[in-house]
């Protein structure tokens, strides 16, 4: 009988590195890419063509002031004339402008936190740079701005704290269903009912914490469920149908668009207007996250501002969910 020989490979010094250095290769450019998106927008945030009403006895007085502050910081504001403190209170209600200077025998400047805490705190800042600069100019005493909050925080949450942390719960249900969905469940029917039945649980429990508990909304507690359910439905849905239609690919990179790119542009620490370049604001406002927090504080501190381009923006997201599962092949269930 011959002999047969047994060769054993061990692997090489290349064989053993190669995964490890993939893997820490991999791990140091994700890291980095998520702190970049996430760190990027609040350390470049500058503003540009902010919105601001004003309001004056002198005629045309806009230019002026325009002027005056492009010398200083070009295109940061973006000032609009209101012929009356009424007409200004009322572009501020409407979300057309972030606040509005008041520049009569008393002078005022009106802002509106529930819009945003920080631009609030910017305005605030602004009237008192300008009545020292008035002052300067006509050689008077000082001028101080009165302050108007006319969408005041609650007074549970002051500084607004609690809708900017549970924004990431927002978005995180939604992806925990949307993955939980597709790991689990086969049935196309049982993926509409798990968006549509946790997205609806988690919305009267998240609501009941930031409105009933904490405060920080302020609207019709069933209303805001309603936004709620339909913001997890919809990343829920998104993902469970990109994730049927296109297998990991497609589930990676939705959550990586609603999250790591949605959540830092969503506008929820800063107003679009200060991100730069100025459009990664304007896309975050078209993601889940950035239209159901915009939709949140309308009806929490706006009432009489529009609705419309934030329901639309959810709706679509829905049918974008509804529509890939239903263009996805069905799993078929696994035999006994």
């Amino acid at each position: 009988m011959s002999e047969e020989q047994v060769v054993v490979s061990t692997p090489g010094k290349s064989d053993f590195l190669k995964p490890v250095i993939q893997i820490a290769v991999m791990v140091t450019v994700i890291v980095s890419t998520i702190l970049t998106i996430f760190a990027w927008p609040l350390a470049t945030a500058t503003p540009k063509n902010i919105p601001v009403g004003i309001t004056s006895t002198v005629p045309n007085l806009a230019q002026g002031v325009q002027t005056q502050f492009d010398q200083q910081q070009p295109g940061a504001f973006k000032f609009i004339e209101y012929k009356d403190l009424a007409a200004a209170k009322a572009a501020i209600s409407h979300r057309e402008v972030y606040g509005a200077l008041v520049l009569t025998d008393k002078p005022q400047m009106l802002i509106a936190t529930g819009a945003s805490p920080a631009m609030a705190q910017l305005l605030t800042s602004i009237s008192i740079e300008l009545g020292a600069q008035i002052s300067a100019a006509n050689g008077v005493s000082a001028i101080t701005f009165a302050i108007e909050d006319l969408a005041p925080l609650g007074t549970k949450d002051p500084r607004g704290l609690g809708l900017s942390a549970g924004s990431l719960p927002l978005i995180i249900a939604g992806i925990v269903v949307g993955l939980l969905g597709s790991m689990r469940l086969r049935r196309t029917s049982q993926k509409f009912l798990v968006a549509g039945l946790a997205g609806t649980l988690a919305a009267f429990s998240i609501v009941a914490i930031l409105n009933l508990w904490l405060g920080s909304l302020q609207g019709n507690y069933f209303l805001e469920v309603a936004v709620v359910a339909l913001g997890i439905a919809a990343v829920a849905l998104t993902i469970m149908g990109a994730a049927a239609l296109a297998g990991r690919v497609g589930l990676l990179s939705v959550i990586g668009l609603f999250f790591i790119i949605g959540n830092p542009l969503g506008g929820v620490a800063l107003p679009q207007e200060l991100y730069s370049p100025t459009w990664f604001g304007t896309l975050g406002q078209y993601l889940p996250l950035g239209a159901e927090v915009n939709l949140l504080r309308r009806i929490s501190y706006f009432p009489e501002a529009s609705t419309i381009t934030q329901w639309a923006t959810l709706g679509a997201w829905l049918a974008v969910g509804v529509l890939l599962l239903v263009l996805a092949p069905e799993r078929k269930p696994k035999e006994a």
